[in-house]
């Protein structure tokens, strides 16, 4: 079946702003991005010749991204893969995290006033510690503990690959209630920063890709929290929740794994623009069945793109329509990232030793996607969701 989603001329005018402007001024900066660990150090005076809003927190007197029919997740998606096409480095200055979208998820309304809707309005970051030295995909695994002591919940363990974790207004810190249970202890919590116990112990991880994104490692010793602190709890310690701490994260990672899907994409299209006009540079040196090949195989390529984009198109769709539909979502992450590894992987190829150059960026953007296939859910866990989705819970 076919699934062709047209966007609307103001939103695909908008996305072409975006994805030009990132590929001409935020690009020359990308080898420095990732040299430092760190944005530009000029990065406010880049995003300041944007042609079009990018709604920045650092200078909300700019412009939020415009509001268009299409609705805010897919708006997101074609904003999140033009940012992409230029560099992985524009994406954090801009505000960012998932944090807020767990309050969103497993809220009461007193909950959602104070940390969600502030958030929202100002697209101020906010963190999201679930990953352990000792798992990530297993998240029955937390071993963070919170117990409670009269008024409070006191927080002990460590985190790692906090996205956000050193600059977000208050990390959501999953914990586990009681070890007993495995998932169904874990509980979610929101830790503000300043928070006493909270400490930010390293706030940026050495990595292989996406190393200008302050993914930090966390630790808490005896940090205290107020009880209404934990999602789905109120005051007076009754729980009306929506659900428990393990389905809450998944359910708010849901929400953005085609975000991530589409941040890959972009990656990858930028690789193969890159790649297929240096190629054509060259198309000389090639016999005509080769390049007939090498043509092929771009077009190819770019297929393989087009149809993740579908794939997260709708993900995206039903979000904004009220409907969410997580195997959806799951097929998006768990196909795109990984074919987008191999599509610049490819390109790298095709490219021979220049492909491999620091003169490129191509091997860059080969580490930072392959960021894209492990965050937020791995491509594996992903084809999990969906072959459970299909065959039952029996499957995987």
């Amino acid at each position: 079946m076919s699934l062709d989603f047209a966007l609307s001329k103001p939103l695909v005018d908008y996305g072409r702003a975006v994805k030009e402007w990132s590929a001409t001024e935020c690009r020359p900066y990308a080898r420095e991005a990732d040299d430092r660990h760190a944005p530009p150090a000029n990065w406010p005076e880049i995003l300041d010749t944007s042609p079009v809003p990018l709604g920045r927190v650092d200078k909300p007197e700019a412009g939020q991204v415009p509001d268009f029919d299409e609705g805010y997740w897919v708006t997101k998606l074609v904003f999140t893969e033009s940012i992409g096409y230029g560099d992985i480095w524009v994406s954090p200055t801009l505000g960012s995290g998932i944090g807020h979208l767990v309050v969103e998820s497993m809220g009461t309304p007193e909950q959602l006033e104070k940390w969600y809707e502030p958030v929202v309005s100002s697209g101020l970051p906010t963190g999201f510690a679930l990953t352990e030295p000792q798992f990530g995909t297993d998240t029955s695994m937390v071993a963070t503990t919170a117990t409670r002591d009269g008024d409070s919940w006191v927080l002990n363990g460590s985190k790692i690959f906090c996205s956000s974790g050193a600059s977000s207004e208050y990390v959501v810190v999953f914990a586990t209630t009681d070890k007993s249970l495995g998932a169904k202890g874990i509980n979610a919590f929101v830790v503000p920063k300043g928070t006493p116990g909270f400490v930010v112990t390293r706030p940026n991880e050495h990595k292989l890709g996406i190393r200008s994104w302050g993914t930090s490692a966390l630790a808490f010793d005896d940090c205290a929290i107020p009880l209404e602190n934990r999602l789905g709890w109120t005051a007076d310690g009754s729980v009306p929740a929506k659900r428990s701490g393990q389905s809450g994260a998944l359910g708010a990672l849901a929400y953005n794994r085609p975000n991530m899907a589409a941040l890959a994409t972009g990656l990858a299209q930028a690789s193969l623009d890159v790649a297929g006009e240096i190629l054509a540079g060259q198309k000389a040196g090639f016999t005509p069945r080769r390049w007939s090949a090498v043509e092929a195989e771009l077009t190819n390529m770019n297929h393989a793109l087009e149809r993740g984009r579908r794939l997260n198109y709708k993900a995206q769709y039903l979000v904004d329509a009220g409907k969410p539909d997580r195997a959806l979502a799951a097929m998006g992450k768990g196909y795109s990232p990984q074919t987008c590894e191999r599509v610049i992987r490819r390109c790298i190829q095709l490219l021979g030793p220049e492909g491999t150059s620091q003169d490129l960026l191509l091997e860059k953007w080969y580490r930072d996607v392959k960021i894209m296939d492990i965050f937020e859910g791995s491509g594996q866990a992903q084809r999990i969701v969906v072959g459970r989705t299909l065959m039952g819970r029996v499957a995987g």
